[in-house]
């Protein structure tokens, strides 16, 4: 037989005390109207009859329930892992408990409708406000602003989102820096593997990057496509590449850790014959062999804008409003600068 939850009501029951002293008892705003005792007494029952509060109600009472919604759309892959990781942490600082949701990430239809749904769900469970982390196609702003309504601030993640407040990951910068890294050390056939830089979506700021930095010195850009972070799309890549170029810009550290195995089987040495950057700075790339240059995340830098923006939103401080953080390169041995930090 399933068994009640027990209630404030249940615990007045139980002192004998009125439901209002048990309610200012237990809130961490109207605790200090409680004498002491009675405060003690309150919490010390409460723990024992097992009690945790309703924040759906809580929320109806008091305007906000002290948790946040966190959608996102992969959990599987250490870099999503990571940067969920920071911002459970980030939330625990301010008092602020995490609900999760995750929706397929893979570009279609049906996965955008799932996360639509998984929005109006989170938001009817009472959260205060949304985290989003967004995949970066087109009209994913305007699905957000239809989804949401204006019930609760939103604060979107890594891609920009318009007339929302967001934490953006300067991706064009950001694979300017390692294109032109690579051009430093003298290459001149440099590929890139990953999205379209020519495509209109935010996806395709790695490659515009990467575009730029070639054109920049007067160099032939080629791109590979890769639309998705798979190793094995990476591995089949470096298969076929054979010696078509002397250095890669992987759109992701999954990628690149394909690539080297798929070079490496055809015969191709890293970085004596092709050198690779990555980007994310997974766990592994540091004890790969060669360890891989790559393109550090900034989780914890994320995790801390998102929060103080949502803070501002909940606190009706300022406007919706945009912050742009950039990775920063760490050179291993992949590039062949025969430089090694783990």
């Amino acid at each position: 037989m399933k068994k009640n939850q027990a209630t404030i009501k249940d615990i007045a029951r139980q002192l004998g005390i009125s439901y209002s002293t048990v309610s200012r008892a237990l809130s961490p705003h109207a605790s200090v109207l409680v004498k002491e005792k009675t405060r003690e007494l309150v919490r010390q029952t409460a723990a024992e009859m097992d009690y945790s509060p309703n924040l759906m109600a809580r929320g109806i009472v008091m305007g906000k329930t002290g948790t946040l919604g966190l959608l996102t759309y992969q959990i599987f892959q250490e870099m999503f892992g990571r940067q969920t990781d920071q911002i459970l942490k980030e939330a625990d600082e301010h008092d602020y408990q995490i609900m999760m949701g995750v929706a397929s990430n893979r570009i279609l239809q049906s996965s955008r409708d799932d996360r639509t749904t998984q929005i109006k769900q989170l938001i009817s469970w009472g959260v205060d406000g949304l985290l989003i982390h967004m995949q970066g196609d087109a009209g994913e702003s305007e699905r957000i602003l239809d989804a949401v309504k204006g019930r609760v601030p939103v604060v979107t993640l890594h891609y920009p989102a318009e007339n929302q407040s967001g934490v953006v990951l300067d991706y064009v910068a950001n694979f300017y820096e390692a294109t032109e890294h690579l051009i430093k050390l003298g290459h001149e056939q440099i590929g890139f593997i990953g999205e379209d830089q020519n495509e209109a979506s935010p996806v395709s700021a790695k490659g515009k990057g990467y575009l730029l930095a070639m054109q920049k010195h007067d160099l032939t850009p080629k791109s590979i496509p890769v639309s998705s972070i798979c190793i094995e799309a990476g591995y089949r890549e470096g298969k076929e590449l054979g010696g078509r170029f002397t250095a890669l810009v992987c759109r992701d550290d999954y990628t690149a850790i394909g690539v080297c195995r798929g070079l490496r089987e055809s015969g191709i040495c890293v970085p004596e014959d092709v050198a690779v950057v990555g980007s994310g700075d997974i766990d592994v790339a540091a004890y790969m062999t060669p360890a891989l240059t790559t393109l550090v995340t900034p989780y914890e830098a994320i995790a801390q804008a998102a929060m103080d923006l949502m803070l501002e939103q909940l606190e009706e401080q300022d406007e919706p409003r945009q912050v742009t953080l950039k990775s920063h390169l760490v050179v291993r041995e992949s590039c062949g600068s025969n430089k090694s930090e783990k």
